[in-house]
């Protein structure tokens, strides 16, 4: 996938040339200066190179699947611009640019990269096809497992199943293409690229000596522990120890700074704008009945830890013990102001005070009572990994519609659904998707009451 990667940084230096003949030459001609453009075409393309494979972009599978990978690609554009721009900005050269040549440049950019996309994945796939990318593999049938994992793997594009070599003499365990010398034999003859070692429970005290055996060849050796259903997303050395990750720490690193810095920055500034509606929202509570403006009631955030959350108050009651009955149709105890809060989602507005101590996100999975958490926990299965990232004012499952009560199982376990794939797919891009489209589908929803 180098040539991918060569051809993504051509076209970002290719876009700043381009944009410079069409700003500079077209609006205000003059005759252009091309080293300065190129220097920051050049950056900004190993800046994009460095971020992409980072995210792994040039993977295979990335390239063909890449209408699930655009948030990525956009993130990876975005850092590919922003960080030469802190630099020039750093080194007082930024006086040289145009910012209308850098608008035009990061238009070209994003137009040819996006439409670049799909042309790789369709000529990957046809070279896949006629097996000129194709990957060689070769099985070890280590516990007569090996045909199930010849069958998943020929099953994937660019994927050529070389043979299924016995790891041990069993007669037990025939294999259809020989033994460990007979896969030698031919990774001599550069008949194979990569060499997978299928592992049971009671096989893997043979899987060292195997290695060791294969390691003559000058090729990729991978273990698959086939009773092992979590997937394996990254390999570390710890001292002596040899350990595998199946499951990594939601928005971490760098990702947790920027979701940070987004939800202060972004949470201030709509408590600005709104604050004069929530003024107005205030008064309309106490003209139109008796109690407090501010609604408070515990529920779980961050890692399970119990928090306020802030709300206006649309009903009689002020519900937050063991048992809390959910809102529903035509529910007496909702107010007159409360009925509009609640089918316009305003009383949530309060929960922007809630960002601003660190305590939710603007975007997460949404908050629920102690009383209700409690109950689905106990019923649905990973219920609990919603408090793995801050719950949220808005969400992922409330923009697929999936808010309002949920007294049906299933609607919990849609919404369930919808959370887990939110914290497994986060990207700052996902954040802003979420919130551009919450005033369109998320304030006024058939399912609020």
């Amino acid at each position: 996938m180098d040539l991918v990667a060569v051809l993504d940084v051509g076209i970002i230096v290719i876009s700043a040339a381009l944009a410079e003949a069409l700003y500079i030459v077209l609006f205000l001609d003059i005759a252009p200066d091309l080293q300065p453009i190129l220097v920051a075409g050049l950056a900004g393309g190993l800046i994009f190179h460095y971020v992409a494979r980072r995210r792994g972009l040039y993977q295979p599978a990335a390239i063909l699947a890449w209408r699930d990978r655009r948030g990525d690609l956009m993130m990876s554009i975005g850092l590919s611009f922003l960080v030469p721009i802190a630099i020039a900005f750093l080194l007082k050269i930024s006086a040289e640019y145009s910012r209308g040549w850098l608008l035009t440049w990061l238009l070209l950019t994003t137009l040819l990269l996006t439409a670049g996309r799909p042309a790789y994945a369709y000529l990957l796939s046809k070279l896949a096809a006629r097996g000129y990318t194709s990957r060689r593999i070769a099985i070890v049938d280590n516990g007569g497992i090996g045909e199930r994992v010849a069958h998943d793997l020929g099953a994937m594009p660019g994927i050529q199943v070389a043979g299924i070599f016995a790891g041990s003499p069993d007669p037990a365990h025939p294999a259809r293409n020989g033994t460990i010398a007979d896969l030698i034999a031919i990774g001599q003859r550069n008949e194979i690229d990569e060499v997978v070692v299928a592992l049971s429970d009671d096989s893997q005290c043979r899987s060292a000596r195997i290695v060791e055996d294969i390691s003559v060849l000058p090729v990729d050796i991978w273990l698959c522990p086939t009773e092992f259903d979590l997937p394996i997303l990254a390999a570390s050395r710890l001292g002596a120890l040899s350990l595998l990750q199946v499951k990594p720490k939601p928005i971490r690193d760098w990702g947790y700074l920027l979701k940070l810095m987004f939800d202060y920055v972004a949470g201030a500034v709509c408590l600005l704008l709104f604050a004069p509606l929530m003024l107005a929202v205030a008064a309309a509570i106490k003209i139109d009945s008796r109690g407090p403006v501010f609604f408070r009631q515990r529920r779980h955030g961050f890692n399970h830890r119990v928090i306020d959350v802030y709300k206006f108050r649309t009903m009689t009651v002020s519900e937050n013990g063991d048992r809390v009955d959910q809102a529903r149709k035509n529910d007496p105890r909702v107010t007159r102001v409360g009925k509009f809060l609640r089918r316009t989602s305003l009383d949530e507005l309060p929960q922007l005070f809630n960002v601003m101590k660190g305590e939710m996100s603007l975007v997460g999975p949404r908050p629920h009572a102690l009383a209700h958490n409690q109950h689905y926990r106990e019923r649905l299965d990973r219920y609990a990994s919603r408090h793995c990232v801050k719950p949220g004012m808005t969400g992922w499952a409330q923009i697929k519609g999936f808010r309002g009560p949920t007294e049906d199982p299933e609607k919990m376990r849609m919404r369930v659904r919808m959370d887990l794939y939110y914290i497994e797919n986060w990207s700052l891009w996902l954040d802003i998707k979420i919130i551009a489209i919450t005033p369109f589908v998320g304030f006024i929803h058939r399912n609020a009451l």
